[in-house]
């Protein structure tokens, strides 16, 4: 199992009530009466704007908190949560030291009364590039944009933040698209998606998507996300799901959409729907339960290889169904047993499929942990690879060996090797209807560039063998 570790915060930590005293400023300017109060159990600000006859009319229009000694480290996102009487925009002046900048965001608070996160983009628009990470000098909130509305009314404030989302010890944007390839991929810090305003744009909008972002950066490989070291609100599965449709996310809260999302529910992993296609890797490294799961998998009528992550009945299948599972090979015989049943991650014969499909549905399926590799010579495949000098079933229900371009596909299973002299398949010691072993390759249709068929691979170049562009090197 390949797996990138975190080794470093994507959060910063710009104040929080916790280890402030009761009744003192917090730290923040003399501005619009701060104050740490308790709300609900926890220590938070307090500030109620107020007019100031005779100096700057806005100076108690907003609560400052001096930012000067803090290094941002790369991330340009500030967070925090409100709590207010009023649906309106709450706007977000950063300012830097000797007037570097001076850049305006605001985000929408919509739930009056009641805590919500609001989140401010400064690392795209107006003057984001002259932010840097030791440039800012004050932050300033103002509640009610720069204007005396809110005067006299009540404004609690916490957890205010500077955040980003990591892999390892870099910036997720910092990484090259598709180079993220390891099967985990751990995850830090912020995962969001939604919109703040640029006030010094004329209000345009500055949008973030972390989900697209992180998209951009894993490559088909990566299986298995995991996000329960961040902060996620407004998850997107299908967004991250793109490249590899089989791609399951171990969340620490909801996405709009639940297939493929794990979450604890108080007493185990579990996810409302699973779902998977044989075309794309899969891996996951922890135990879940599937209310559901559907496969996507080429089933032909008849005998068929299957491997599959969660215990599965021969009916499950198809009412005819007759699971064998490997158990030797001789001299002169590859042996598989019946049984009712395959357990999860173990490679079987799949016999007296009534009919073709193209999906399999279970329920309530407990799904078992990837393991780091499977016992020859019948092995599981869960990602899709080359198949050459390996033995699979071929539409005639025979073990055929690979040839040159020969792939196989997931949730199926191949025989790494068989012995030379071996020419039957046995399930319970009898020889079966697939006891003919093939060892020859399969008759090829080989063509030059030039359209011209010839009987076997020359020089250097490109052919295309069976209908397949192969490259000889």
């Amino acid at each position: 199992m390949m797996l990138t570790a975190v080794t470093a915060s994507a959060q910063i930590v710009l104040w929080n009530g916790d280890d402030k005293e009761k009744g003192t400023d917090g730290g923040f300017w003399n501005r619009a009466d701060p104050t740490v109060v308790e709300d609900g159990g926890n220590k938070v600000l307090k500030i109620t704007p107020k007019s100031n006859p005779g100096g700057w009319d806005q100076e108690h229009h907003n609560a400052a908190l001096a930012v000067g000694d803090i290094n941002f480290k790369g991330l340009r996102r500030i967070s925090f949560r409100i709590k207010m009487a009023d649906e309106r925009n709450v706007e977000v002046q950063l300012e830097g030291k000797e007037n570097a900048f001076n850049a305006k965001r605001a985000a929408y608070y919509n739930t009056p009364n009641e805590w919500k996160t609001l989140v401010f983009e400064f690392g795209k628009g107006y003057e984001s590039e002259k932010i840097t990470d030791d440039n800012s000098n004050v932050l300033a909130i103002w509640p009610y944009e720069e204007t005396a509305e809110g005067e006299g009314k009540t404004v609690y404030i916490d957890d205010i933040m500077v955040e980003g989302t990591l892999v390892g010890d870099a910036l997720l944007s910092s990484k090259a698209d598709a180079s993220l390839t390891d099967q985990q991929i751990i995850v830090t810090g912020a995962m969001r998606k939604g919109v703040c305003k640029d006030l010094n744009n004329g209000w345009a909008d500055i949008n973030y998507n972390d989900f697209e972002l992180l998209h951009n950066k894993i490559s088909t490989n990566v299986c298995f996300l995991n996000l329960t070291g961040a902060v996620v609100s407004d998850g997107d599965s299908p967004q991250l799901r793109k490249k590899n449709p089989n791609l399951l996310i171990l969340s620490p809260t909801d996405f709009f959409d639940t297939e493929n999302v794990i979450r604890w529910d108080g007493e185990k992993n579990m996810t409302p729907k699973m779902v998977l296609d044989e075309s794309y890797p899969f891996y996951t490294p922890i135990d879940f339960t599937a209310t559901e799961v559907q496969v996507t998998r080429s089933i032909k009528a008849g005998i068929n290889t299957m491997c599959l992550p969660f215990y599965v009945g021969q009916a499950e299948i198809s009412t005819n169904c007759k699971i064998a599972t490997y158990t030797s090979s001789t001299a002169h015989a590859v042996n598989f047993t019946t049984a009712d049943h395959a357990d999860a991650n173990v490679p079987f014969l799949a016999t007296a499929v009534d009919a073709a499909a193209t999906k399999l549905n279970f329920t309530n399926k407990g799904v078992v942990n990837t393991p780091e590799s499977f016992s020859e010579p019948f092995i599981g495949i869960y990602v899709p690879q080359s198949a050459e000098d390996k033995y699979g079933i071929n539409d005639d229900g025979k073990f055929q060996k690979g040839a040159s371009g020969a792939t196989v596909k997931s949730f199926h299973a191949l025989m790494a090797t068989i012995p030379a002299e071996a020419r039957s398949v046995t399930i319970d010691g009898i020889s079966t209807g697939i006891n003919n072993i093939s060892v020859k390759n399969p008759i090829q249709n080989i063509y030059n560039l030039n359209g011209v068929r010839v009987d076997k691979v020359g020089n250097k170049g490109l052919y295309i063998i069976n209908g397949k562009k192969v490259i000889v090197k």
